[in-house]
């Protein structure tokens, strides 16, 4: 019996390391979602941004938030982020383009809190996600504004590695968190008494 169950773990193995690109491989992946903010009087910009702060903090490994206060007069339509090089024009930037990276981060103007967020509990397995978000207020309510990235790395780095690329056609990856944890800031800025509504994402 033993020696059956070795030979079809064995046999798993290798059908799974067919499958399975043991090439050293660096991969990073971004997203984002723009959610537009009501909310009847009473409810604050401080109790939008404690929502979406808290909700980090429980899903994170480790969270900055930087706060600020609100532009005057309040923009008109909802504001949204952009992705800026902070190099631009730099010898930085042309040894980043030269070695392929793009380094782009996200900014938001007249954000009243901002919050960056990783997670790297999956990180001896190759994986790490990278949460940025920020809430930017306007005459009409709230723009949030999410930006993730999912960085991953497959192959023979080292047996952790190469065990995550084996069984990540059965079990799947990290990256699987990304949504369910932007659920659950929808969800907890709902619970504040605001109407949420998703107005751009990416990947669809």
């Amino acid at each position: 019996m033993q020696t059956t169950f070795r030979a079809a773990v064995v046999t798993a193995f290798v059908t799974l390391a067919g499958c399975a690109s043991t090439t050293r491989t660096v991969e990073t992946t971004p997203g984002y979602a723009i959610y537009d903010i009501k909310a009847p009087a009473g409810v604050t910009h401080s109790q939008i941004a404690e929502a979406v702060k808290t909700t980090l903090q429980k899903s994170m490994t480790a969270v900055q938030v930087t706060n600020a206060i609100p532009p005057s007069p309040l923009p008109e339509t909802a504001p949204r982020f952009q992705l800026v090089s902070p190099f631009k024009g730099s010898n930085l930037a042309t040894l980043a383009a030269a070695s392929g990276q793009n380094l782009q981060v996200p900014t938001c103007e007249g954000a009243i809190m901002t919050a960056q967020a990783s997670d790297t509990s999956m990180r001896k397995y190759g994986e790490a996600v990278s949460f940025f978000a920020c809430v930017m207020p306007y005459k009409g309510g709230w723009s949030l504004n999410v930006y993730t990235t999912f960085r991953t790395a497959s192959g023979a780095f080292n047996p952790q590695t190469l065990a995550a690329t084996l069984m990540k056609p059965l079990t799947g990856d990290s990256s699987q968190f990304i949504p369910r944890t932007i659920n659950r800031l929808v969800d907890v800025v709902k619970a504040a008494g605001a109407t949420v509504t998703l107005l751009e994402a990416f990947p669809s």
